[in-house]
């Protein structure tokens, strides 16, 4: 079957596709532009990923090993947490909790907090 010329997203080289679904010229194209895109994507995300990801590594860390623990917020700080970025939250029995992955935390009482490593 005969199809009319397209233009590559990628190159923006005219191509004869030899099926109806071919939006590139080549697939070394449709990699490269789904790389570009993924790695657009990644840039605007990188700011909060890498202090996600250093809170992760704290979490970790603190925890060594356990399933629970209690820090003060000063040990935290000073480990490198930072207490404004969290990727999701949710409320449990009257406890709110902040978490960075799969790691849970929640202010006790006393002004400490709690770490929990969620299963």
């Amino acid at each position: 079957m005969n199809y009319e010329q397209r233009t590559d997203p990628y190159s923006g080289e005219g191509f004869i596709p030899s099926r109806y679904n071919q939006k590139f010229a080549t697939r070394k194209n449709q990699i490269a532009f789904n790389n570009h895109k993924a790695r657009v994507i990644r840039e605007k995300k990188k700011p909060i990923d890498s202090v996600l990801e250093i809170n992760r590594k704290v979490l970790l860390k603190v925890l060594n090993g356990k399933e629970s623990t209690i820090k003060s917020k000063e040990y935290l700080l000073g480990s490198g947490f930072d207490f404004n970025f969290f990727n999701r939250s949710f409320e449990k029995d009257g406890a709110y909790y902040q978490c960075v992955y799969n790691y849970a935390v929640t202010k006790e009482k006393d002004s400490r907090y709690r770490i929990y490593l969620m299963k």
